[in-house]
């Protein structure tokens, strides 16, 4: 077991477990071409059991219905599916074949349980919480995420697979102290799309986002959520998730929170590249207008800094910003955002200051320097 392997051990089992795939998926979203569906348990695992339902079967329900929403929808994203029938999947090759997909977003479906022999209270528990992963080991979270990890016992050799990990022992969960989530903000934005939504649409039990050391979400290199859609403890619960009504609700509101997801996201990504390209084309009228201060009429731009000898790293005078030179009077001058109209430099003079607190308004006319009041009287004539 881990915890009787010494600190050396535990050094080395914290480096081979969780050195972290980060060459597949995406850093930064972009649009979303594949999204992985999991449906938790299968096969010999049930997952959590109700009075008659079974969790592995609520979810695989609730994941078809997903995906087809998804399908239908947005005929040009792939969905991938974890399992589309009811069989056994180990931990591991959920994460491989969401690796292999290149899947951008993965949605892992599961129902949660609280033992009711232990506390006969517990079957008014109900509701609905999304996981991202995490180390914010509340006891409730820490629950969950042993539940959840629970069905390692089903594979074969898992004490030598998982390096000793056990799920149901809280020392095991020391080396998730040591994990950092690639795509975490991503991962809490996905998270609170998919609960508000699921909420809003199913009516239920608001239970929040939360975070915990889920072992599917270990190593999937993209964003990633466990979605608990239910209590198969609580009657109430159990019964709504066992009908083809309720399934059906469940997997409209996973599904308005991926769109949702998808919009605030392919959104961002459209207005950064209009950005650039405004930002592109900004530099390429102004070249033309720093290429023009010998003609015969006024420019008008911002002096950032003058010098008696030319400076060398001219972009160090105003970072993040296009800095060009002038020769005039005896001086080097530097200057940024240049334009044949006044007001456009008046307003851009605020932004500048930001960076240069001492910067001004100047005018060049034919190659030289002139007074800006010399430039507007110019420009009126």
């Amino acid at each position: 077991m881990i915890i009787k392997c010494g600190l050396s051990g535990i050094i080395l089992v914290l480096l081979t477990i969780f050195s972290v795939n980060i060459s597949v998926g995406q850093q930064d979203l972009g649009k979303i071409k594949c999204i992985c569906i999991d449906a938790g348990h299968g096969g010999k695992d049930p997952g959590a059991v109700g009075t008659k339902a079974y969790e592995k079967n609520i979810v695989l329900s609730v994941a078809l219905k997903l995906g087809k929403l998804i399908e239908k929808t947005y005929p040009d994203i792939k969905v991938a599916y974890i399992r589309k029938t009811d069989v056994f999947v180990e931990l591991e090759e959920r994460t491989r074949i969401a690796n292999n997909h290149k899947a951008d977003l993965f949605i892992s479906v599961h129902a949660n349980a609280l033992d009711i022999k232990k506390n006969p209270r517990n079957k008014y528990v109900k509701g609905m919480e999304t996981f991202v992963l995490g180390t914010n080991n509340s006891e409730h979270n820490l629950q969950v995420a042993m539940k959840e990890n629970s069905v390692i016992h089903y594979e074969d050799d898992y004490s030598m697979k998982y390096e000793g990990f056990d799920p149901s022992r809280a020392e095991s969960y020391i080396m998730f102290s040591m994990l950092r989530n690639m795509h975490l903000d991503k991962s809490l934005m996905l998270a609170s799309m998919i609960q508000d939504n699921l909420v809003k649409t199913t009516n239920g039990v608001d239970r929040e986002v939360r975070q915990g050391p889920l072992w599917v979400l270990k190593d999937v290199a993209m964003p990633s959520v466990l979605v608990e859609v239910g209590y198969i403890s609580n009657p109430e619960d159990e019964r709504f998730m066992a009908s083809d009504a309720g399934q059906t609700k469940i997997a409209n509101g996973i599904f308005k929170g991926f769109q949702s997801f998808k919009e605030r996201v392919e959104k961002k990504v459209a207005l950064n590249i209009e950005r650039a390209v405004a930002e592109k084309q900004n530099e390429k009228n102004e070249q033309v207008i720093h290429e023009s201060i010998h003609q015969d009429f006024p420019v008008y731009a911002i002096q950032v800094a003058s010098a008696p000898t030319q400076v060398k790293k001219m972009s160090a005078l105003c970072p993040g910003t296009k800095v060009y030179e002038l020769k005039s009077e005896g001086r080097f001058r530097y200057y940024v955002v240049p334009s044949a109209e006044y007001e456009r430099v008046k307003v851009d003079l605020q932004k500048v200051r930001g960076k240069v607190k001492d910067c001004f308004i100047i005018a060049i006319y034919k190659g030289g320097m002139i007074s800006v009041s010399e430039a507007r009287k110019l420009e009126r004539k």
